[in-house]
């Protein structure tokens, strides 16, 4: 996957990548944030979970309508250890891209 830092990514392009090594890299490395457009079924998802999980709450501080910017992977990272389900959040479908997202891109606090 080609970063592009002034664009915001959609769900079909990170589904259809097969690994996302560039993006993991410049995000969880060097600290490049980016943005990303949840999906209808993603705004469902966190909707539903908020209140309840660490992982919304991260999403909710960090939303702008339905764009979501990653700019922080240990914080990231921390809101699912907190969830106690490090690397993916809970009940959120693994089929997703916000899933592989999370997957992807969490660093874990203890590492």
């Amino acid at each position: 996957m080609a970063l592009n830092y002034g664009k915001v990514y959609e769900s079909a392009e990170i589904l259809a990548a097969d690994d996302l090594y560039t993006l993991q890299e410049s995000f969880t490395s060097c600290g490049v944030p980016f943005l990303y457009r949840l999906t209808t079924g993603e705004r469902e998802w966190l909707r539903f979970v908020s209140g309840r999980y660490a992982i919304a709450d991260w999403c909710g501080q960090n939303m702008d309508g339905d764009i979501l910017t990653f700019d922080d992977a240990q914080e990231l990272g921390e809101a699912l250890h907190e969830d106690g389900t490090f690397p993916k959040a809970a009940m959120l479908a693994d089929n997703t891209a916000l899933q592989k997202l999370f997957f992807w891109l969490a660093y874990h606090p203890d590492e």
